[in-house]
């Protein structure tokens, strides 16, 4: 049976039940959620992004893309979003399921990319031996599993690490200023905890760009939409930490499984000597270590010096692209090729691109690395 197309907008609304059995079957990542897909739809989709639909009596499977240029087509990712939002059966031809994708999306499809695959919760595989699919790194990004006690983890932490929270604790206390970390579990609280996410976030560097979180803009609407539902189903929680009742710094977390993951971090850089986030980071992981519900604290965004610092388990998340035919790979290695040739001009560095379309098509953005 082939995949059948509709605008997400409208058929979403009657598929999430079954996106949902099949996200269930292939783990229940709350990213993949209905509701977290649902919202992403809602606040950043148009008309354009469509639902991909395969119902036969073997196999199902529920996607959604986005044309990106003519022939070339990639999953729906706004930037909010860590993992490709396609969802495909388990035990099947995942090569050949792709190329019936690409091949059923209207028009006459070139390429297909799957973006942002984590490789422990990847829909296609890493590597496959063909000339018409190959695999493009996206980043590095860490996680902590947690295990046996607070203790025993910090002990595995660097002497550097430790002896500046020790320094810039006691550099707090001989200032009288005591250090509070607030739990946020509510869904009554969504909304007073993201006016100071939000807040905290204009007074620093993102203001400036202005890609800072408003509970105005698009982005603030789509966060407090989705911790307003997740709050009140259990799965998310809010931490602050406060200095004399002013929140210096916060993270915004969902939670499903045994694992945490924290979807946004701020900080007030008025504070910044006293390295707020990491010693919200330190209350947080004492306090996960004690309650023993997390097994796993997942970041999602590209890996800095500082998560290297709390943890050494690092992987690369990728994407896959799929070509309806080996010369299609083989023009776009040609213009690639030839572009490395040719003298590049003074112009600033831009970060690593998710996709690796063909080259007559403009890169999608990145991923913001938080």
């Amino acid at each position: 049976m082939k995949w059948i197309f509709a605008p997400a907008q409208e058929a979403f609304k009657g598929a999430r039940d079954r996106w949902d059995e099949l996200n269930a079957a292939r783990g229940n990542h709350i990213l993949l959620d209905s509701l977290f897909v649902d919202s992403a739809l809602r606040h950043f989709g148009d008309e354009n992004v469509l639902l991909g639909v395969k119902n036969d009596s073997r196999h199902s499977g529920l996607a959604m893309f986005k044309k990106k240029g003519l022939g070339s087509w990639e999953t729906f990712q706004p930037s909010q979003a860590p993992i490709g939002f396609v969802l495909l059966p388990k035990h099947i031809d995942v090569q050949a399921e792709i190329s019936a994708i690409m091949r059923s999306l209207p028009g006459y499809a070139l390429q297909l990319s799957l973006l942002q695959q984590d490789p422990n919760y990847a829909m296609a595989p890493y590597a496959i031996e063909s000339r018409r699919f190959e695999t493009v790194d996206y980043i590095v990004t860490a996680r902590i599993p947690m295990v046996e006690t607070f203790e025993d983890y910090w002990k595995t932490r660097s002497t550097n690490l430790r002896h500046n929270i020790s320094r810039r604790r006691r550099r707090m206390a001989e200032k009288g200023l005591v250090p509070e970390l607030v739990t946020l579990t509510s869904a009554q609280d969504a909304l007073d905890a993201l006016k100071a996410y939000a807040n905290l976030e204009s007074k620093g560097w993102k203001a400036q760009l202005g890609t800072a979180v408003t509970l105005e803009n698009t982005q603030g609407q789509f966060y407090q939409d989705i911790f307003q539902q997740f709050l009140s189903r259990g799965e998310a929680a809010i931490y602050q930490l406060r200095v004399n009742g002013e929140v210096i710094a916060t993270d915004l977390c969902l939670l499903r499984n045994e694992t945490l993951i924290v979807l946004k971090t701020t900080y007030d850089e008025a504070w910044k000597d006293y390295s707020p986030a990491i010693l919200m980071r330190e209350e947080i992981m004492k306090q996960l270590f004690a309650e023993k519900r997390v097994r796993l604290i997942e970041f999602y965004g590209r890996a800095m010096d500082w998560h290297r610092q709390w943890t050494d388990e690092i992987r690369t998340m990728y994407h896959v692209n799929c070509f309806r035919n080996e010369w299609v790979r083989s023009l776009k290695e040609y213009r690639e090729r030839v572009r490395a040739k040719t003298p590049s001009q003074d112009k600033p560095e831009t970060p690593q691109q998710p996709s690796a379309p063909i080259p007559a098509f403009s890169p999608a953005k990145p991923v913001d690395p938080k």
